[in-house]
């Protein structure tokens, strides 16, 4: 009956460490939804994989944002243990049984291979993060043992003498001369305990850094400049610019409800505290207006910049509903609003479709001057006095005309004119880039490059108003 508790324990504890490690990865949970979680596995078939699957994305995550994370997660954790089993609860009982009784050959008993399992976890949990990535399962076990016979020698570890005083005298294999002079470890354990203790320790390291390798990595994409991913790295990056967007829009959203009201209306809060002779018991604010810019987007897809014009454009359309309203446009030599398309398609095809079809693609090379002349021609209604124009590219021209007679009208009939470029800032006079011809005339020209430098820009514009 105790061994059945045991293993119920255990399974229920791989629950919750499947709960830090979504937090681990950048998952909000709170204890209601984790509640959820125990309350609606009572009623699956555990049995049933896909079932069981969709009982924690469904309880756990709230955000469809996360959900591709979720999946990447609960296949470390859950998948790889179990295999395709259709079993997967049996194969996960017979792991925690396996696990259990894999101390028989060391004579170690129940409750000391349960409190060896505590150990290890405390110690784990007291390891700087970087540790756990840094050093190898063999140099995390020498400063384990090391721990332990420090504690059995105090007299406070009954566990460290049980482990040194019942072996016999081999040297722990793993461990180096070089690591034991460095520990001042020289304990000594039989090799089969100490590869248990190994494969312990190596497995809950595994399991602990989940979340966080899974959140180093996205850091890793977000920070890396566009022009540097793999083709591998570019499929990431696109559900991990809708997910990264998305809750960007969701933290600048929070953050303009918490602007309740604008500076002290000092001759309402005097002639409303009349009554108390003028003392200022009750303050009044004037009424503060969040107000939601239009924004035009300028958007230069030719080869030189086509990647980064495809993450600049997705990341755009995630977060257009924090403008009142969007009009995008794209050129190369000739300037197309392709604002229909993204309301008409879902992102990605819409941006299939703008970087094959001719009509949008048009021209050898990027002409910017010819570009703006046509926006002012063709689409010059959309500018007013609540417009932000972002022109995004590089600003290589070609050694053509730049246009600034219609790009200066541009900048007069809009409220601000922003210019993202790709290229480093001491590459904005090489070769046929003519930045620096725009930048004077420019609210700000800023140097982007990646997903993060973008993500600082669209959080200031809403932040300083």
């Amino acid at each position: 009956m105790k061994h059945e508790n045991d293993i119920q324990h255990r399974v229920k504890k791989k629950f919750f460490d499947f709960t830090a490690i979504l937090k681990d990865a950048g998952i909000e949970l709170s204890t209601v939804e984790v509640m959820d979680m125990f309350e609606a596995l009572q009623y699956v078939e555990f049995n049933d994989k896909n079932a069981f699957k969709q009982t924690l994305s469904s309880t756990l995550i709230k955000d469809y944002t996360d959900l591709p994370v979720f999946e990447r997660c609960f296949e470390r954790f859950f998948e790889k243990k179990t295999g395709d089993s259709d079993n997967f609860l049996d194969t996960l009982i017979e792991r925690s049984i396996d696990q259990l009784k894999s101390h028989d050959d060391q004579k170690i008993t129940d409750e000391q291979m349960i409190m060896l399992q505590e150990q290890v976890e405390k110690f784990l949990d007291e390891q700087p993060s970087e540790s756990l990535f840094e050093k190898t399962p063999e140099q995390l076990l020498s400063l384990f043992l090391e721990s332990l016979e420090e504690s059995s020698e105090s007299g406070g570890g009954g566990l460290g003498f049980m482990l040194f005083s019942s072996r016999g005298h081999t040297s722990s294999p793993g461990i180096s001369e070089e690591d034991s002079d460095e520990t001042g470890d020289d304990a000594t354990l039989d090799d089969d305990l100490y590869q248990m203790m190994l494969e312990m320790l190596k497995n809950r390291r595994n399991e602990k850094t989940i979340g966080t390798e899974q959140k180093k990595h996205d850091e890793y994409l977000l920070n890396k400049f566009i022009y540097q991913l793999t083709p591998e790295e570019i499929k990431e990056m696109r559900e991990l610019i809708m997910r990264f967007g998305q809750k960007m829009k969701n933290r600048i959203s929070l953050r303009k409800k918490k602007i309740k009201h604008g500076s002290l209306d000092v001759k309402r809060t005097f002639r409303s505290n009349m009554q108390y002779d003028s003392i200022p018991f009750r303050l009044f604010y004037k009424d503060k207006r969040i107000d939601r810019p239009q924004l035009i987007v300028l958007c230069d897809i030719s080869s030189s910049v086509n990647q980064y014009s495809r993450f600049m454009l997705l990341l755009t359309y995630t977060l257009q509903s924090l403008f009142s309203k969007v009009r995008t446009f794209a050129f190369i030599s000739n300037m197309v609003e392709i604002t229909e398309l993204f309301r008409e398609m879902d992102p990605e095809r819409a941006l299939s479709s703008i970087f094959s079809d001719t009509d949008f693609t048009y021209g050898w090379g990027s002409n910017y001057g010819n570009s703006f002349n046509q926006f002012m021609e063709n689409y010059s209604d959309s500018l007013s006095h609540k417009s932000t124009v972002l022109v995004i590219g590089d600003a290589r021209n070609n050694n053509q005309d730049p246009g600034m007679k219609s790009f200066l009208r541009i900048k007069e009939r809009s409220r601000n004119l922003f210019w993202l470029n790709p290229d480093k800032r001491h590459l904005w006079d090489w070769s046929d880039s003519i930045a620096t011809v725009y930048k004077p005339h420019c609210t700000e020209m800023r140097e982007v490059n990646n997903v993060i430098d973008l993500a600082d820009f669209v959080d200031k514009l809403f932040v300083k108003k």
